[in-house]
């Protein structure tokens, strides 16, 4: 299977908002501050409330587990591209 540009960019894109939200949480001096982090990993979060317990563990595999599946959605956008151009 060849490397998808697409695909490494989304990844990095969604990489790189992931780190800049959990940076902000950091600093961030609210009451709701930790809530942001629940974006990142959506739907995960949702689907496996009450299962999962709130640490930075869970939060990095959730975060890899959707940066490959960003990675997937932008090797398939990718394979579609490449597509519509042959047919074209």
């Amino acid at each position: 299977m060849k490397k998808s540009k697409i695909g490494i960019i989304l990844a990095s894109i969604y990489l790189i908002i992931t780190i800049i939200i959990w940076i902000y949480t950091l600093f961030c001096s609210g009451m709701y501050c930790g809530l942001i982090l629940v974006l990142p990993t959506t739907p995960w979060s949702f689907l496996l409330e009450g299962i999962i317990n709130d640490s930075i563990f869970v939060f990095l595999v959730l975060v890899a587990f959707n940066s490959v599946l960003v990675y997937y959605l932008g090797w398939l956008i990718d394979r579609l591209i490449k597509k519509l151009k042959f047919f074209h």
